[in-house]
């Protein structure tokens, strides 16, 4: 039984440390994977227009990114969603929209290793919004 994780779980990674975590993360798919983060974030974020992004890890090996931003606009047309919000929630937004969509590219590829890393990240990123202050704002971007 996998204890739960909580808002203060995420440990913000610094210097060396941030070399492992987009192929931790993102496995061997890293490279076009940190691409479709920055390509959703021109996509979303109004007024995004690229810059530096800290990595947050969470102790099950998942975790997400977060635009170098104080409060941005997230808006998805796909859903009519539309919110201000921390940078944060944003990028525990789109970390989350990119695990979804490289695990169904994956599956859909037969690279059931790939597919299968994905779903865990994902599965494990979504039980640690279950404990973030904007739950409900996560949840709603991503219905």
């Amino acid at each position: 039984m996998s204890a739960t994780l909580t808002h203060s779980d995420a440990t913000r990674l610094e210097g060396a440390q941030r070399l492992a975590f987009l192929p931790s993360l993102f496995g061997s798919d890293f490279m076009i994977s940190e691409l479709t983060v920055y390509a959703y974030a021109s996509r979303f974020i109004t007024g995004y227009n690229g810059g530096y992004w800290h990595y947050h890890r969470l102790p099950d090996g998942s975790g997400y990114m977060v635009p170098d931003m104080e409060n941005v606009t997230f808006c998805n047309p796909d859903n009519w969603f539309e919110c201000e919000m921390s940078a944060e929630t944003a990028g525990i937004i789109i970390t989350a929209l990119v695990l979804n969509h490289r695990s169904f590219y994956h599956c859909h590829h037969d690279n059931d290793e790939l597919c299968s890393h994905f779903c865990r990240r994902y599965e494990a990123l979504m039980s640690f919004v279950d404990t973030h202050p904007d739950a409900s704002t996560i949840y709603r971007a991503l219905d």
